[in-house]
């Protein structure tokens, strides 16, 4: 029997935020745009709980993950790549699959914390949400206690909702767009892995073509993974249907890339069913998702994203920020 879920909640003059407690995961989040209109962006899956991870049970919006990755080594880990073992067993983390207490709360704040395992790299996190009090905005701020100097592969998660109507990425300017280096998904994706792009909208694909993935949903089923690197935020996302944009901005001297999760009922498998929509744009100082279970060729242009520099004992706070504007 599934143990009943908590969630926190939030709500104040320009919207609404709710927060699940296992993983800390932020979602919905409603804005109020004005005239009665509003948007909630942030993904939350579809799916029933039952024989699900944690993590996967609740799947929704935005969570801190670390280390950033898959707990296993992927099957089919290019030539080159080594595999190797960071201290985990949790996808995206201890944290990402466990509850996050509440600690403090106001109109304005809501405060979470988890206490981490005695032999983890990290002692403590928090988590901070605050809404703006004159815009249909919050502000997050991550805060990480090491027990112990590390470098730790780390992203936030933000995922947000790829209605039939559409969603286009129409801000966000980056150096280079650098595909998986192999298949995100065996058999089902259509971008050539291992290659660099200069733009979203023209990226190698399957016989010679090129894939703009700035306007989402695909007319076609797939799976892609990208990491677009040397980011200049905010990404503003434009849901034309609803009149709206909204931004994700981050500070890109600690998180200097964005891993893409462009998921367009490419995974059959359940609980995905091929019935699963969603865009990932996740601040990262890692290679993609695999630094926590692989190591990339010294020659890979992302070689060396190897994570988070902590120092033991002394606070390391990540912030972000999620806005919506109305057009």
């Amino acid at each position: 029997m599934t143990e009943k879920e908590t969630f926190y909640h939030l709500a104040w003059a320009h919207g609404e935020v709710t927060v699940r407690a296992v993983g800390g995961m932020i979602a919905p989040v409603e804005f109020d745009l004005g005239g009665g209109r509003r948007i909630s962006p942030l993904h939350v899956a579809p799916w029933k709980p039952e024989g699900l991870s944690p993590l996967m049970a609740g799947l929704r919006g935005e969570w801190p993950c670390l280390p950033f990755g898959p707990a296993r080594v992927p099957d089919n880990l290019p030539a080159g790549w080594q595999a190797r073992t960071l201290e985990n067993g949790w996808d995206h983390g201890y944290c990402s699959n466990h509850r996050w207490e509440l600690v403090a709360s106001s109109d304005s704040v809501l405060s979470l914390a988890i206490e981490l395992p005695p032999g983890d790299l990290v002692e403590r996190l928090e988590r901070h949400i605050r809404a703006q009090a004159d815009a249909p905005a919050i502000e997050v701020e991550l805060v990480i206690h090491p027990r112990r100097d590390a470098v730790i592969p780390f992203a936030l998660h933000p995922t947000f909702v790829v209605p039939k109507e559409g969603v286009e990425i129409v801000g966000g300017s980056y150096a280079a767009v650098h595909t998986y280096p192999m298949q995100a998904e065996p058999g089902v994706s259509r971008l050539r892995p291992g290659l660099v792009a200069s733009t979203l909208k023209a990226l190698p694909a399957e016989g010679g073509t090129t894939l703009d993935v700035t306007r989402l949903p695909l007319p076609f089923k797939t799976e892609e993974l990208l990491q677009v690197a040397d980011c200049k935020p905010p990404f503003v996302l434009r849901y034309a249907a609803q009149d709206a944009e909204v931004l994700l901005d981050w500070d890109a001297t600690q998180l200097p890339d964005a891993l893409l999760w462009i998921s367009n009922g490419g995974r059959a498998h359940a609980p995905w069913a091929g019935t699963h929509y969603a865009l990932g744009i996740e601040p990262d100082n890692s290679c993609f998702d695999l630094t926590s279970v692989a190591t990339p060729p010294e020659i890979h242009p992302l070689a060396k994203r190897a994570g988070l520099q902590l120092r033991a004992g002394v606070p390391l706070s990540i912030a972000y920020r999620l806005s919506a504007r109305a057009l």
